[in-house]
């Protein structure tokens, strides 16, 4: 049956990388449970999905750096925070119920989206302290570790709710997806869970879709029209989380 879904898994891949490397978000949270509806078993597709993130999201980040707009003093903060912040929400997850903390960040997601659509003035915030990128990477590091999602889902609405520019918030959310991916790969290398042939399957389209979208994102389109991309993927996402707990 794997063999059977080679073309459905770079297709599938190609399209999701891209629609959610619109926002600068990995694509993993829809991917993975598609690769499973596929054939392919969980313990595969979750670092399939882990490495199909990384790719996109790295490849969207080079764009990114080309062009001189990653905002590395909102950037790096998110980022570090984040990614030391992951693994303490692993330790808290035998601790707390999952559920909880699942409907908390369910309900965020449909918060930050309905905010996109009310209707308001856009002042697009440009800067900020240190705390607010401190405190963004430790929700989102910490969330992304206690319910195993990547770190982006929760980096940008935040971002989005404090008023930063949407464009920025997509590389800035770009580039902090892409290591904490990677480093969530490396554990599930050194467990040999990987599956190579499928993973580069997946892996390659990624790649050419994270970088179109950059392209895309900031060539073509307007901020208030990335902005309400976002929101659709926010809903998404709270959707599917909402499934995944009821």
């Amino acid at each position: 049956m794997i063999g059977e879904s080679y073309l459905e898994i770079g297709l599938v891949s190609f399209i999701t990388s891209f629609i959610f490397g619109l926002g600068g978000l990995g694509s993993a949270v829809a991917l993975i449970p598609i690769l499973v509806f596929l054939g392919i078993p969980f313990s595969i597709a979750r670092p399939t999905g882990l490495f199909t993130n990384f790719v996109s999201t790295f490849s969207a980040t080079l764009h990114n750096l080309k062009k001189g707009v990653v905002d590395f003093k909102l950037a790096l903060p998110i980022a570090i925070t984040a990614i030391l912040a992951a693994p303490l929400g692993a330790y808290f997850s035998h601790f707390v119920s999952e559920k909880v903390v699942g409907i908390a960040f369910t309900l965020f997601l449909f918060f930050a989206g309905t905010m996109i659509y009310i209707p308001k003035k856009e002042l697009f915030k440009e800067k900020s302290s240190i705390t607010l990128p401190v405190l963004t990477g430790l929700v989102a590091g910490f969330t992304s570790g206690f319910l195993g999602v990547g770190g982006g889902g929760l980096i940008s609405p935040i971002l989005i709710v404090a008023g930063f520019n949407p464009k920025k918030i997509a590389t800035v959310t770009a580039f902090a997806v892409s290591l904490s991916s990677f480093t969530g790969f490396l554990t599930y290398l050194k467990m040999g869970s990987v599956d190579w042939s499928i993973t580069l399957l997946a892996a390659f389209p990624a790649g050419i879709a994270g970088y179109l979208a950059a392209f895309i994102g900031h060539k073509y389109l307007k901020p208030q029209h990335l902005k309400k991309i976002l929101g659709v993927i926010f809903f998404l996402l709270g959707i599917k989380f909402l499934m995944k707990l009821i």
